[in-house]
């Protein structure tokens, strides 16, 4: 049965053990107005749609969304005005971070590479299965994001189709595994 992340976050610190401390916060218009031009800004600018992505032959479904993700962020980076992403180091959610230029804010920014994509399914993402490095890294209540990136294969090369970003809010349903059923479309 699906719950808020907000109380499942607070369900998972009691079984560990820990006081639960809020880990979700509620996002501002403002923000995820700023976080999508930029990153539509920076996805046309980068032209990352006109381009191939070789593949390792062999490579499964798995290891071609991680190659496409490695060749996404650089990419990006370069072309992300007021943002960036850097690595979040160590096991577990995020394995990114969402930094804030200016400000110095950062955010967990968790990136995934899917070939299919259907909107009417579930398409969930999996955030934590503990909550000891977002608490480590994050204190207090924070914004989350998710991105997605849409690509296609054919030949032993890939093609980024298309960015979806979504903004973890409190009361964002997820199941007993800590998964997200993603809702919004921006890129």
């Amino acid at each position: 049965m699906p719950t808020r992340i907000a109380e499942y976050y607070n369900e998972l610190q009691r079984r560990e053990g820990l006081e639960p401390v809020e880990l979700v916060a509620e996002w501002g218009q403002h923000d995820t107005d700023a976080i999508s031009a930029a990153f539509r800004t920076a996805v046309g600018a980068s032209r990352i749609t006109d381009q191939g992505i070789s593949i390792r032959t062999g490579s499964t479904n798995q290891s071609i969304g991680n190659q496409i993700a490695d060749f996404f962020v650089p990419i990006i980076n370069q072309h992300l005005q007021q943002y960036r992403i850097d690595a979040c180091p160590g096991g577990g959610y995020p394995d990114k971070i969402l930094v804030e230029i200016t400000s110095r804010r950062t955010f967990p920014f968790e990136l995934k590479a899917t070939s299919t994509w259907d909107a009417a399914d579930s398409n969930r993402r999996v955030l934590t299965s503990s909550s000891r490095k977002l608490r480590q890294r994050f204190p207090g209540a924070v914004n989350h994001v998710l991105a997605t990136v849409l690509y296609a294969t054919g030949g032993g090369i890939s093609r980024v189709r298309s960015l979806r970003l979504d903004f973890i809010q409190p009361d964002t349903l997820v199941n007993s595994f800590g998964s997200v059923r993603q809702s919004s479309f921006t890129g």
